[in-house]
């Protein structure tokens, strides 16, 4: 049950939405799944409303479905849903490595270049959780620099989406494809390549050119 001595159907949602949220990433709630929303008023001691809302939230951001009558659906993941994100983050982020290169400088490289390290150790600890968020922060230092901050939160979601819910591991080849592709970018920036680097992130790092086995369903590798 939810803290909800403090007033106000704002905070309560914010609290639903985080409980929510928190529950589809270590898998509780799975892909798939459906959930009621009698259920979860119940389980969680809210009202109707500020439920509502974050499942409104929920489902603008792409992560549930709203069945009238039927509750709530965990969405899948299905492979062209992969496939299009990669498009749209690729067309994203080649456009803010354009905007923001001139501020690409020492401390930037850096930082790109310990955690490209910090990807490698946890691929060689079998460490998925630390891979994915490595892998999140090595694109926040370009991404970071951009003022959009409405892209920043669609860039965010996407990603939620891809690495988070629930916790996904592309596997092997595609980890080790990723770790290389990032040296490559580093490579780039500092040779002052603005629009090498750009066309790279866009064509190469994100272009959805899966294995075989690369199969995603419901959310899991198989």
């Amino acid at each position: 049950m939810l803290n909800n001595t403090r007033p106000g159907n704002n905070l309560l949602r914010v609290q639903v939405y985080d409980y929510l949220e928190k529950q589809m990433r270590v898998g509780a709630l799975e892909p798939g799944a459906s959930i009621s929303v009698n259920t979860l008023i119940k389980e969680l001691g809210v009202s109707r409303t500020p439920l509502r809302e974050a499942l409104l939230l929920l489902q603008e951001q792409g992560f549930v479905s709203i069945q009238p009558q039927r509750g709530v659906r965990i969405n899948e993941l299905t492979l062209e849903d992969v496939r299009d994100i990669y498009e749209i983050l690729g067309g994203i982020e080649s456009r803010v490595i354009l905007s923001v290169f001139d501020k690409l400088g020492s401390k930037e490289i850096n930082q790109l270049k310990k955690l490209n390290k910090k990807i490698k150790l946890s691929l060689v600890a079998n460490d998925i959780i630390a891979h994915n968020q490595a892998n999140v922060d090595f694109h926040e230092v370009f991404l970071n620099l951009s003022t959009n901050q409405r892209l920043l939160r669609y860039v965010k979601n996407l990603k939620m989406l891809l690495y988070d819910f629930p916790r996904r591991d592309y596997g092997k080849q595609w980890n080790e494809k990723n770790l290389l592709e990032h040296g490559e970018f580093i490579q780039l920036i500092e040779n002052g390549k603005a629009v090498e680097a750009a066309d790279y992130m866009r064509d190469v790092h994100w272009e959805f050119d899966p294995p075989d086995s690369f199969i995603v369903i419901s959310g899991t590798k198989q």
